[in-house]
């Protein structure tokens, strides 16, 4: 099972974004307080740190404790879905998925090329303009 959790002292949408990508991703949401990155490989070799980097929402991938991937988000939306709940998370993005796939269920979609969507808590749904960083 992944772990998702987020950088030591993370404002509060950091921390919002990262709860509900775990919950979409059926992933173990961690509070990370004071852990460094080997204390949270330790509870889980597949691991998300969530973080906010020069205005722009980040989820980092490890594997093992060694990065595998950054996928950064240049714009985030959250907006109330009035339609049913989508199961799992979304992309448009051929590079985005193969980051993904080992850590959550995701599905690649149609539309917008470079989008990663999924549903959260409290009738959210997050709409992520993405590209990724290789590691």
């Amino acid at each position: 099972m992944t772990t998702v959790t987020t950088s030591r002292k993370p404002e509060s949408e950091v921390r919002a974004l990262a709860k509900d990508l775990a919950f979409a991703g059926e992933c173990r949401y961690m509070v990370r307080g004071k852990m460094g990155m080997k204390e949270v490989g330790e509870q889980d070799p597949l691991f998300l740190i969530v973080f906010r980097e020069k205005g722009e929402m980040r989820i980092q991938a490890f594997d093992q404790g060694v990065p595998s991937g950054e996928i950064v988000a240049t714009s985030v939306t959250v907006s109330r879905r009035e339609d049913d709940f989508r199961k799992g998370i979304f992309t448009s993005n051929q590079s985005i998925y193969e980051l993904l796939k080992s850590y959550v269920p995701v599905t690649l979609s149609k539309g917008s090329k470079d989008t990663l969507s999924f549903d959260g808590t409290r009738r959210t749904r997050y709409h992520l303009t993405a590209v990724v960083n290789a590691a």
